[in-house]
């Protein structure tokens, strides 16, 4: 290569780091709609093919699909909690207290009484002074629930503009991962293909696991619609705390209407197996098919999860995976042998 030629790579290279630059503080949208896209690429080409619809209708579906599975749950809490909410609100302004002791709690020794009596002051009037003295938070809460509408739109749009140049994109990446690293650069592209629908695939199918075991005690318990709650946990399951906050919902919704006990019982059992999914059949599911040692992927998540933030929950293992695939496939190989 001439120097003319090795300063204008590197004049290029640093004219994309430049442009890219503005880009970063949506870096977590990007990232997950390139994810999800790789992920659902083989499923839009065998529904374009079965259905025998363009392209650009099947960009737009594998889009809306993702979509639906994002903010699908979501709306379902959201109808299902606003058509139950106002006969709570009504009982709470007449000054009845916010939980309600149920009768064989009530009547347990010493337990029962101490319920009763520190329950009996949590009304309306105290619940109204907490918020106004956590208004900041609430604030701060609020901005989060937009902050993930944008990037969950942004990660759509991503999800359709890669899907509808889906070959021009691939042929282009390939192209760059052969300058980089020569022959086998096709080869990094399947392997980082490869890895991210392991990670992906793992989470997902753990999530349905485990909001399938946490949304039957929900019918159990008594909780109202409790199939859609259901749903609604196993699809959030997928997201980095979603199973979380869809189970403090419900448990709080059960304690609210009285219905302490199970409401407790639903909210350790649910904590038992968001704790067993994550830390131990997340971990196995998603290097099944990799020789990435346990402990390996159960770090590589928790540390992907401090320093990326929650895309490190997919971003750590992806690597790790990809790292391990290659060191296997790669180093491991006899070398290529030198061309003629």
């Amino acid at each position: 290569m001439t120097r003319g030629g090795r300063y204008g790579r590197i004049a290029l290279a640093a004219l994309f780091v430049l442009a890219i630059y503005p880009l970063s503080p949506y870096f977590v949208p990007l990232f997950m709609g390139a994810v999800l896209c790789v992920v659902g690429w083989r499923v839009q080409l065998a529904v374009e093919r079965a259905l025998a619809i363009p392209r650009w209708a099947g960009a737009l579906l594998h889009a809306l699909t993702w979509l639906a599975v994002i903010v699908l749950p979501s709306w379902l809490v959201i109808q299902t909690l606003a058509a139950n909410l106002a006969p709570q609100i009504a009982r709470w302004r007449s000054g009845a207290p916010l939980v309600k002791v149920p009768p064989t709690l009530a009547h347990v020794p010493i337990i029962g009484h101490w319920l009763a009596s520190h329950l009996h002051r949590l009304n309306a009037k105290v619940l109204v002074h907490y918020l106004g003295h956590h208004s900041d938070l609430i604030r701060a809460s609020l901005g989060h629930i937009w902050i993930f509408l944008l990037h969950t739109l942004i990660a759509t749009a991503v999800v359709f503009s890669l899907a509808l140049r889906g070959e021009r994109v691939k042929a282009e990446l390939t192209w760059i991962a052969q300058t980089l690293w020569g022959p086998r650069g096709a080869q990094v592209l399947t392997l980082t293909a490869a890895s991210a629908r392991a990670v992906m695939l793992g989470i997902i199918g753990v999530g349905l696991v485990e909001g399938g075991l946490i949304g039957i005690s929900y019918g159990l318990a008594g909780m109202p619609l409790w199939s859609i709650w259901l749903i609604a946990t196993a699809l959030l399951s997928a997201i980095p705390f979603g199973a979380g906050a869809v189970l403090a919902l419900v448990a709080g919704w059960l304690m609210l209407t009285g219905h302490v006990f199970p409401g407790l019982l639903t909210a350790a059992w649910g904590v038992a197996v968001i704790t067993a999914a994550d830390l131990l059949l997340r971990p196995l599911v998603t290097g099944k098919e990799s020789s990435v040692p346990f402990m390996a992927l159960l770090l590589s998540i928790l540390g992907g999860a401090k320093v990326f933030g929650l895309v490190g929950v997919i971003a750590g293992p992806l690597l790790i995976m990809l790292a391990a695939s290659l060191w296997q496939s790669w180093f491991r190989e006899p070398p290529l042998p030198p061309a003629a």
